[in-house]
């Protein structure tokens, strides 16, 4: 069986080895290295192609954020959860346009890295509970105020596919699963994101299908 591979990328050996506590019974886990600096996780990436980097914000000679955009820029295969004590949606919509596909608070991780790190490898990006409500709180007074229901801006077939989004297929499997084009898939996206007024997919997935929009 093949193991995933781990760089945990920190700058507090502390958290390093609770991460590594928390994954220790993990049987198909394989923690294949550590970094202390933003610019050692980008070496290790490079030299030890990790599947997953849990990767620190705050961190010396590069923050979090200017290390995950360049590992991104170089291997978009590698799925980076940023492990982090900071909720600013200012942060976060930095760190998702950057390519991470995960956000977790450190408050939370002795509960929910295992879910995080299971979540992004079926495909689907993973937010702290936490993140996903600020996200929301962020965006629904703006689509309530061009709309009282931002779902139905959204046609079927943009439903479809942010539906099929969300259980991990690619463009290429909704496009096979649905009878159109890549090319269709991809416009019905960037229609969608454009009419509810977000920036990454990660963003619409959190937000639409899950209706968050929506709660009261």
């Amino acid at each position: 069986m093949t193991r995933l591979k781990i760089l945990i990328a920190d700058d507090h050996e502390i958290i390093r080895r609770g991460v590594r506590a928390i994954l220790s019974s993990q049987t198909n886990v394989q923690i294949v290295g550590e970094a202390s600096t933003g610019l050692q996780a980008i070496e290790q990436a490079h030299k030890l192609r990790p599947n997953v980097i849990i990767m620190d914000l705050t961190m010396p000679a590069m923050d979090g954020v200017e290390a995950t955009r360049l590992i991104h820029e170089t291997n978009a295969n590698i799925r980076i959860i940023v492990l982090t004590m900071h909720n600013s949606e200012i942060m976060i919509r930095n760190v998702l346009n950057a390519g991470a596909v995960g956000y977790l608070l450190k408050s939370e991780l002795a509960n929910k890295l295992k879910a995080a790190l299971n979540t992004v490898c079926r495909g689907r990006p993973y937010l702290s509970r936490q993140v996903e409500e600020g996200l929301a709180n962020q965006f629904r007074p703006a689509l309530e105020s061009v709309h009282p229901n931002p779902m139905a801006k959204l046609s079927s077939r943009e439903l479809e596919v942010i539906h099929l989004l969300s259980e991990g297929q690619s463009s290429k499997e909704i496009a096979y699963n649905l009878a159109i084009s890549v090319r269709t898939v991809e416009t019905h996206r960037a229609n969608s994101m454009r009419k509810l007024g977000v920036h990454s997919v990660t963003e619409l997935l959190h937000c639409v299908y899950k209706d968050k929009f929506f709660t009261s």
